[in-house]
């Protein structure tokens, strides 16, 4: 058998000896294949329109989209005052459509289609002044006959503007987070089955073809209650939505003042999934569709642990863990440009995105990254942490080795400090099937001081300000360059590549035959 080792990492040669588990994954490059689930990139979510429809925020988009390549995209307050959408003059309702016309012209021509949020309350149909957040979105309920007709008069807009055939592609979702009183007023579950009910029946008489769902919960929450009020009133339901965070003790931290800790069942995020998707066959709608709309390691918008080069890691098993369980997982969010608690004050403030409000990509970005590089066919592999697909003849391997760190201390002080991660049981591949010859070898890689901007900027002091040679620093550390080699496969022989590993490793190898 051919050996070749993968660099790319630094480790003592002995380190990997060591290792007396050896993790060993066997692939026949001529095996059958199945097409892989590509749920991961059905959604992404963004801050409210006011921040989303400025330049800055569509030119991050546009590079998500060029790198990512998600296939929709939700956020909160469609209805936002600050798009002016909604008005009375002498007692008459006007709607004004031209800012969501713009957000929505520009989100199309970037192939992102609207996972549509419906909510919040705009102030000229508010029955309280409770409010949340920065931008002061009004959470009060609606009144009833004002909202039916902005639904109304919102939906046939969109039908008329981009055709019935584009807007049955989109999805509507009632309002976010009833099960939280801060999202709805006092978290009134029969008040939300109600307006959900007036939603939908008001969507579907538009067109019995849009699609229309809920109940948007925090933290996995009212699911068979929801799907009981549907059947009991017969009011439509196109699909189930709900939210999960890999934190525990809470759901909404407006001001991100809160100090959570990475959850320490190996199961968070997942357990959530299994549970609904039981809940939906305990009702008689397994074939419903489930998007859980929000879902990232920590619901706080100021968590250092999103910015850590763990997070790829994450990302990738949770992501592997639930597919056919879950039809999306909208990662919240694309963007540190969010500004839920108010704009972001220094480069790496724990924010929710994926990339900085300066542009760095995050390591969580390059975990989206290689799943976008991935082709359509998968090849198995027997190994959770690991998947190998085929794209136009080259043969991709993507693995991962998550584990809990170990974390005495809440996440603001570990996620603050310098980590090195410790060594683990290397990877050997042992490729069977391959053609004889020579083949050009591309090693990419995210963790500790690989693709991890984060880890730099701890290095440089977390300075409040970036200097333009620290920002220049930051990026030049995030290109994904990959290592390049050459190889070569003997004719009847399997071929075995090592590729050392440490804890939140992530490795994309490809293999291209010359």
């Amino acid at each position: 058998m051919a050996t070749g080792i993968v660099l790319g990492v630094s480790v003592p040669s002995d380190a990997i000896a060591q290792k007396t588990a050896p993790r060993v994954i066997t692939v026949n490059v001529q095996g059958k294949t199945q097409p892989r689930n590509r749920m991961a990139e059905m959604s992404v979510g963004a801050d409210y329109p006011g921040t989303l429809i400025r330049p800055d925020s569509l030119k991050q988009l546009r590079t998500v989209q060029k790198e990512l390549r998600f296939r929709h995209i939700r956020f909160h307050n469609i209805f936002a005052d600050q798009l002016h959408v909604y008005r009375e003059v002498a007692g008459k309702p006007v709607y004004d459509w031209r800012r969501t016309d713009y957000l929505y012209d520009n989100l199309l021509k970037m192939d992102l289609k609207p996972f549509v949020e419906l909510g919040f309350t705009p102030d000229g149909m508010k029955q309280s002044d409770q409010t949340l957040f920065y931008w002061k979105g009004n959470t009060s309920h609606p009144e009833p006959a004002k909202w039916t007709a902005l639904i109304d008069a919102f939906v046939r807009h969109a039908v008329s503007r981009y055709g019935a055939k584009e807007v049955r592609s989109w999805y509507f979702e009632f309002w976010n987070e009833p099960n939280l009183n801060d999202f709805w007023e006092k978290a009134d579950q029969q008040a939300y089955f109600d307006y959900y009910a007036r939603t939908a029946r008001t969507i579907k008489a538009i067109d019995s073809q849009l699609r229309i769902g809920g109940p948007s919960t925090a933290g996995a929450a009212w699911i068979p209650e929801f799907l009981a009020y549907a059947k009991t009133t017969s009011v439509p339901v196109d699909f189930i939505t709900t939210h999960t965070y890999g934190v525990e003790g809470g759901f909404l931290d407006e001001k991100g003042g809160d100090d959570n800790k990475l959850s320490r069942d190996p199961d968070a995020i997942v357990r959530d999934v299994r549970k609904v998707r039981k809940e939906m066959e305990a009702a008689g709608r397994s074939s419903l569709p489930l998007f859980f709309t929000e879902w990232s390691t920590s619901y706080s918008p100021r968590d250092p642990i999103h910015d850590d080069y763990l997070s790829a890691a994450y990302i990738l098993s949770k992501l592997r863990r639930t597919e056919g369980l879950a039809q999306g997982m909208s990662y919240w969010t694309y963007s540190d440009l969010f500004e839920e608690p108010g704009p972001q004050a220094r480069p790496f403030e724990g924010g929710f995105g994926l990339m900085t409000p300066q542009g760095v990509r995050k390591a969580s970005w390059f975990a989206y990254k290689y799943l976008a590089d991935l082709g359509d066919r998968e090849l198995p592999t027997g190994d959770d942490q690991t998947i190998v697909a085929l794209k136009d003849g080259t043969l991709q391997v993507l693995a991962w080795r998550e584990v809990l760190p170990n974390q005495p201390v809440s996440n603001r002080p570990f996620f603050t400090k310098l980590r090195k991660p410790a060594l683990t049981t290397p990877l050997t591949l042992d490729l069977t099937g391959l053609k004889p010859g020579s083949y050009q070898l591309r090693t990419r890689r995210i963790g500790f001081q690989q693709n991890d901007a984060y880890s730099t900027y701890l290095e440089m002091g977390r300075p409040a300000k970036l200097t333009d040679a620290q920002l220049q620093k930051l990026q030049s550390v995030t290109t994904d360059a990959p290592l390049i080699s050459t190889i070569h496969v003997r004719a009847g022989q399997p071929y075995r590549l090592m590729l050392p590993m440490r804890e939140h490793d992530v490795a994309m190898v490809e293999l291209r035959h010359k």
